[in-house]
Order: C-alpha cells, then sequence, then structure tokens
C-alpha cells in the first residue's frame, strides 16, 4: 500500500537543459509542465542572444515569477544538470524534481502525479513512467521505453556522464501506467545526423556522417536500420503538443512521406514481428497498473477535464 506521508502537496521544480538550436516542442513541453511543477530551473547554455529566450519569457512560469534561469557555457549533461541541482538546493526549490527534456511533452496524469508525490515512501526516490520514441513521423514509434520523470532531491544527488548522463545517489524506483511524448526524432534528418556527431565528440559510440555530409545524404539509407523497427501509433498525442504537430506536419511532410513509404514496403515477416512488439510494450508499461502503489500516484488531483486516469493507447 502507499505510505501516507503528508497531506500536503508536495513542491516541485522541473529541470531543463537548453542549447543552441531551435525546440520546437519547448512551448508545449512548458505548458504541459505549468500545472506540474511549481517553478522551472533552466540552464539555457545557448550564448546570447538566446533563441529560446521568447518562449521562456512567455511561459507560465516567467509569468508568475517562477523562472530561475541560469547561464553558462556547455561542458557535458552532466555538468549542466548539476547546476541545475546547485541553484535547486540554494532556492530551496521543493522535494521533488521534474526530469525533463525540450522535445518532449507530458500529459494530464502528470498533474495528478505530482499530487501525489508526498505520499510516496521513503524508500522510493524515483518515480518512472514511459515514452513514446517518435522517429521521422507523429504517426510512427520506434519503442516505448521506461524513462525517469521525478526524482527526489536531495543535496549530495549529482550527475555524471558527458553524454547518457546518470544521476547517483537515488533509492529505489516505482514505475507507473503512464506514457507521455518524446518528439526529438521528428524533425529533420540533418538535425538528427548533427545530434548523432554532438553525442559522439562527448564519448558516445556509433558512426556519424562527416560535416562535409550533411548538406547532402541519402535518407533513406542513413534511416534504414530504424525503419524496419518503426510501429503505427494509434493513440492520442498529449493534448500540449497537438499543435505544435499540426503546425510542424507541412514543414516535415516529405521526410514523413518517404518514412510512410518505406514502413508500407515492409515485408509481412516484418510487419508481424513489429505487431508482437507493440504488443508487448503495451503490456509492458499497461501491465504496471497491477502494483496497487503506482496506480494510487494516479488518482485524484485537479486536471483538466476529459483525462483518464492512465493515459492509454489502444490496441494496435
Amino acid at each position: 500500500m502507499m505510505t501516507r506521508m503528508s497531506t500536503e502537496r508536495a513542491r516541485v521544480a522541473a529541470h531543463l537543459i537548453l542549447g543552441p538550436r531551435e525546440e520546437p516542442f519547448l512551448a508545449a513541453l512548458l505548458e504541459s509542465l505549468a500545472p506540474v511543477a511549481d517553478c522551472a530551473i533552466v540552464n539555457d547554455n545557448a550564448g546570447d542572444p538566446s533563441p529560446h529566450a521568447a518562449i521562456l519569457e512567455d511561459s507560465a512560469f516567467a509569468r508568475r515569477g517562477a523562472l530561475h534561469l541560469d547561464r553558462a557555457p556547455f561542458t557535458g549533461f552532466a555538468a549542466a544538470r548539476n547546476r541545475c541541482l546547485v541553484l535547486h538546493a540554494a532556492l530551496d526549490a521543493g522535494a521533488w524534481v521534474a526530469f525533463v527534456d525540450a522535445d518532449e511533452v507530458h500529459g494530464p496524469a502528470a498533474v495528478r502525479i505530482a499530487a501525489n508525490l508526498a505520499r510516496v515512501p521513503r524508500a522510493i526516490d524515483c518515480v518512472d513512467g514511459y515514452t513514446w520514441h517518435f522517429f521521422a513521423s507523429f504517426d510512427y514509434y520506434t519503442s516505448i521505453e521506461r524513462r525517469m520523470a521525478f526524482f527526489r532531491f536531495r543535496p549530495d544527488l549529482r550527475w555524471e556522464g558527458d553524454v547518457h548522463e546518470r544521476l547517483i545517489g537515488t533509492g529505489g524506483r516505482i514505475a507507473l501506467p503512464y506514457v507521455y511524448g518524446h518528439y526529438g526524432h521528428t524533425l529533420e534528418p540533418r538535425r538528427h545526423a548533427e545530434k548523432g556527431r554532438h553525442y559522439s565528440s562527448l564519448g558516445a559510440p556509433g558512426a556519424v556522417l562527416r560535416a562535409d555530409q550533411l548538406d547532402d545524404f541519402d535518407v533513406a539509407a542513413y534511416f534504414a536500420p530504424e525503419y524496419p523497427r518503426l510501429l503505427r501509433f494509434r493513440g492520442r498525442h498529449p493534448v500540449c503538443a497537438r499543435a505544435t504537430i499540426a503546425a510542424l506536419r507541412p514543414r516535415l511532410a516529405a521526410v514523413h512521406a518517404l518514412t510512410e513509404q518505406m514502413v508500407r514496403a515492409q515485408p509481412t515477416s516484418v510487419k508481424l514481428r513489429n505487431r508482437v512488439r507493440a504488443a508487448n510494450y503495451a503490456l509492458r508499461w499497461r501491465g504496471r497498473a497491477l502494483d496497487p502503489r503506482a496506480l494510487a500516484l494516479l488518482r485524484g488531483g485537479a486536471e483538466p477535464a476529459g483525462s483518464n486516469h492512465i493515459l492509454t493507447e489502444p490496441a494496435p
């Protein structure tokens, strides 16, 4: 059973890192977080002027005086996130942290989760959800992966790793039957290739395109390892993401049409295998509803009308 730690809502601070590139989903992310987090602590290492300034200043966090901006050159993802931890402590920003990236958007269930964080037993430090990893389309995803959504703040926590950073010093974890969207790989192929080069420069393994190849490369060949993994999305995008998706569809139409073409050309064996994969992913995250502690964190709390306790995806 879920322990009743407090009848009061725990304060939550969202920690976010921003780099020099445009982030089309930043406004949607901030909108989705507005009822979730009491404040936002943002490490913006984009330089001056920042391409994110207008979006940040127009956010609900800025309007209510709850945006705390840290400006520092980028030296690695762990260093940037550790700066957020230091600022969190200096601000006494709350007992919990919402761990977010600029290319993901939460659903309304996150409001309930945040409202119930004070009830999480002391032995649990991390509350995880799951993310749809959309790829080269808003209609296909490669996987549904477990992802840390909230963690309990302590002054002794630290991040390690210049890339694919890890939080050190946490205790137990719990995963909830909650899925939200990750859209970083839905944008232009060049952006994807540039990100690969950046991660490689920080020590991530894998082959990358050369700088002189970025302006003209075979997208179908470049994404060939990913196309056989694509699964048809039959769910609903988070409400806060829908306007951004609608605005981006014309800009990305050619790339997304290529994705549709490559998926339709898949052999029957691949399509059958992917049906099994989709069912396994759905079983994995939906199965968390069997844990009464997890389900308790999705109950109650104020939220937009029409939302569900579990952000659902119809069966494939």
